[in-house]
């Protein structure tokens, strides 16, 4: 059994054209189950398949961060992005070809430094979630 080995710093994240590198943790999702099932009284199941493609990629960065600058200024303009989250250190990878940053994040002041909480949504598309080498 060989070890395999993750590697955090080998993980990009680009959004429009800034790769953002400050971030603690990103989360890839789909909006709806790919599949429906139904099945009917004589035990009989239809299998139904979603069309939609809607997603988020949420983007958990700190609050000194720069990135956050970032992102604030395609959240206030409205503009329309490309998204990429490629594990360099694995075959991970996913895309969103044109994504909307839903909303300015949550903003916490205080004596600790607290993290904003980025969400980006839009059509994902056909995402490989593989291993780590």
């Amino acid at each position: 059994m060989s070890v395999k080995t993750y590697d955090p710093s080998q993980v990009t994240l680009m959004v429009g054209i800034s790769i953002i590198a400050g971030w603690d943790k990103i989360v890839v999702r789909a909006d709806e189950d790919k599949w429906t099932f139904k099945t009917g009284t004589n035990g009989e199941t239809t299998r139904t398949k979603n069309a939609s493609k809607v997603g988020e990629i949420e983007i958990t960065i700190p609050q000194a961060h720069l990135d956050n600058f970032i992102l604030s200024g395609l959240e206030l303009t409205g503009a329309l992005v490309a998204c990429t989250v490629t594990d360099w250190s694995g075959n991970s990878a996913h895309g969103m070809p044109e994504g909307s940053i839903l909303k300015m994040p949550e903003s916490e002041y205080g004596k600790e430094s607290t993290d904003r909480v980025w969400t980006i949504k839009g059509n994902v598309t056909p995402s490989v979630v593989g291993g780590n080498f």
